[in-house]
């Protein structure tokens, strides 16, 4: 994983959705794949969570609950770890490598008409800002010192056949080509926050449909 990352000039993040989600509208881990530049799976991402518990306060609390995200490489090896930990207001999600190693978290921060995040590294030192403006929803740039290093882009028409497809649900994309693979793995993180945080309790339409646990 961490290969493609050192290359990636962008991704393609694909939500996968389950038979009780499409049919029931019941809220199930959530789980994606993460496609690089020719639509070929490097990673999978899903919530680590599985008991009837963590079912129930997946449905009650959204993503407010405290839970835990886990990113495989292709042979199904942990790659990094999410770590979701309980929160009312301002969401936070601490990422660490596969030897759990913090590399980084991500911090919702107050904002009215727009999405504001800062990202920060192990050493607590802000590395860039996130600020999607309310007439760019579907759309996360990120910024460092007024330079732009990469964005996170949803990918959905909103049209009802997108249910049955495999169209993408988000592209992140690397400005800085001198950009760090743990900077790179924050961003790739914060694609998944934003799904679970702004989108987990929509529809779902435009994902991927997975019938299978």
């Amino acid at each position: 994983m961490n290969n493609h990352l050192q290359n990636a000039k962008y991704l393609h993040v694909q939500q996968v959705l389950e038979g009780f989600e499409v049919v029931l509208g019941w809220e199930t881990r959530n789980k994606y794949r993460i496609l690089d530049e020719n639509k070929q799976p490097v990673a999978y991402a899903a919530e680590q969570e599985k008991s009837f518990l963590s079912s129930l306060m997946r449905q009650f609390f959204g993503h407010w609950r405290s839970f835990k995200v886990t990113i495989f490489n292709q042979q199904r090896q942990p790659e990094y770890y999410l770590n979701f930990p309980f929160r009312w207001f301002f969401k936070t999600l601490y990422v660490s490598d596969a030897s759990g190693k913090p590399i980084g978290k991500l911090q919702q921060r107050f904002a009215l008409f727009r999405k504001k995040f800062d990202v920060y590294d192990q050493h607590e030192q802000l590395i860039a800002k996130i600020n999607s403006s309310f007439f760019k929803f579907w759309t996360f740039e990120f910024y460092q010192n007024n330079r732009k290093i990469g964005s996170i882009q949803k990918k959905w028409s909103g049209a009802l056949f997108e249910l049955f497809t495999d169209k993408d649900n988000f592209v992140v994309t690397f400005d800085d080509l001198n950009m760090s693979v743990e900077t790179k793995a924050l961003i790739m993180s914060t694609c998944l926050m934003v799904d679970i945080i702004y989108f987990e309790n929509n529809t779902r339409k435009g994902g991927v449909i997975d019938l299978l646990d």
